[in-house]
């Protein structure tokens, strides 16, 4: 099929190396109109569709959004105090995430989005693999239509995504059991400002979700970390140096004297996506601290107390293989309460590695069976419900 334009909306990425994964996916007819495609894999979009220009959106779970009041800066001056601003947000070393920055508007805010470096290359390499090959990776917020006034948003998993600009728009975290507009309620708890229209793009026609237009800067292939219209705005100066490091400073500061009201929203946000991530933690206080808590805590064979779901089982199965079989496990399969892990061939351990295994899984409060392939943990039904929030290793 021939079509003008063709978007993509990328599932969360999982760091798997699967040869092929369903999106969603919109199309723009030669005629202009829009066309919802539904969920189709990268391999059968590529077979049936030939389009002039192709645009792929990352999942809002993978790239977090802010907006940042700065000083009228230009260049690296701009991009340094971009860097600057979402270095205490990100939960990543700089160095490790591709940024994009939009352009600055008349009110002195500076849009703003990052992504681990290793999951972009993972999606521009797969999309690249089938052929449907892109320079740049859009914004979740990118595909709806640009609001006339008020906000236009819609819901994508347990996410919400909301265009509140012409290239401006932020998601917002769904708890279970919330509703879209107390979602959106939440994110404007620190505002003075009542809540404005919102539009649901797509509730009733779902071709309009990919009608959006106008949108501005995205996240670069080629970026190493300021990106969209930030990196076009990067010119040949050369030997500002000192005088850079200078205005930059002045701008952090004046950024400082403005951030408190910002803070709040961006830990709130920081604070959802660590809940989301690490569900055990019962109360988000200090999000930064706590996420790099819950990693050295996995790291150093701390196990999160074990909880009957999936995010909650895979985690303290992933603590258990790390300890007693590293590099002998081919994947994990979650399925009716349990997980299923898959032995690399010839990798199965043995009756000593065995025992050990279990013993270990007890101390954890899981319950592992033999399998044909592999193994299955569960729960195990006399685990204690205890208030400590970690059992650990060689605790009685």
């Amino acid at each position: 099929m021939k079509v003008d334009l063709l978007r993509l909306m990328l599932p969360p990425w999982t760091g798997c190396d699967a040869p092929d994964v369903a999106v969603r996916c919109g199309y723009r007819q030669p005629d202009g109109r829009w066309r919802d495609g539904g969920v189709q894999t990268l391999s059968a979009i590529a077979a049936d569709f030939s389009a002039r220009r192709l645009e792929v959106a990352l999942h809002p779970g993978d790239v977090p959004m802010a907006a940042f009041t700065l000083p009228p800066l230009s260049g690296r001056r701009l991009q340094a105090a971009v860097r600057g601003a979402i270095e205490p947000c990100a939960l990543q070393p700089l160095d490790s995430l591709v940024i994009g920055f939009g352009p600055r508007g008349a009110d002195g805010v500076v849009p703003a989005a990052w992504i681990a470096r290793h999951a972009m290359n993972g999606w521009l390499a797969l999309l690249r693999k089938h052929g449907l090959a892109v320079r740049e990776l859009q914004l979740p917020a990118a595909f709806l239509p640009c609001p006339v006034e008020g906000w236009v948003a819609c819901q994508i998993d347990r996410w919400l995504v909301v265009r509140t600009g012409p290239s401006h728009g932020f998601t917002q975290w769904l708890p279970e059991g919330t509703d879209r507009t107390a979602g959106l309620t939440a994110a404007q708890a620190d505002s003075d400002a009542a809540l404005p229209a919102v539009q649901w793009a797509g509730d009733g026609d779902p071709a309009e979700g990919w009608s959006g237009d106008g949108w501005r800067w995205a996240l670069s292939a080629g970026n190493a970390g300021s990106g969209g219209v930030g990196a076009a705005l990067v010119g040949p100066a050369v030997g500002w140096g000192v005088v850079a490091v200078a205005v930059w400073l002045t701008g952090l500061n004046v950024y400082a004297n403005q951030l408190a009201s910002q803070g709040q929203t961006l830990k709130r946000q920081m604070a959802a996506r660590v809940k989301a991530a690490f569900p055990e933690v019962p109360v988000v206080v200090d999000p930064v601290k706590q996420a790099k808590q819950q990693k050295e805590a996995i790291a150093a064979g701390v196990v999160p107390s074990v909880s009957g779901d999936a995010t909650g089982l895979m985690r303290a199965a992933a603590g258990l293989l790390a300890q007693t079989a590293p590099g002998q496990v081919q994947g994990l399969r979650y399925a009716a309460g349990e997980l299923r892990v898959r032995w690399r061939e010839g990798a199965a351990p043995g009756a000593e590695a065995w025992h050990a295994l279990q013993a270990k899984a007890t101390e954890q409060g899981l319950a592992v069976q033999s399998d044909t392939d592999g193994m299955r943990v569960t729960v195990a039904s006399s685990a204690p419900m205890a208030d400590s929030a970690t059992v650990k290793k060689g605790a009685p």
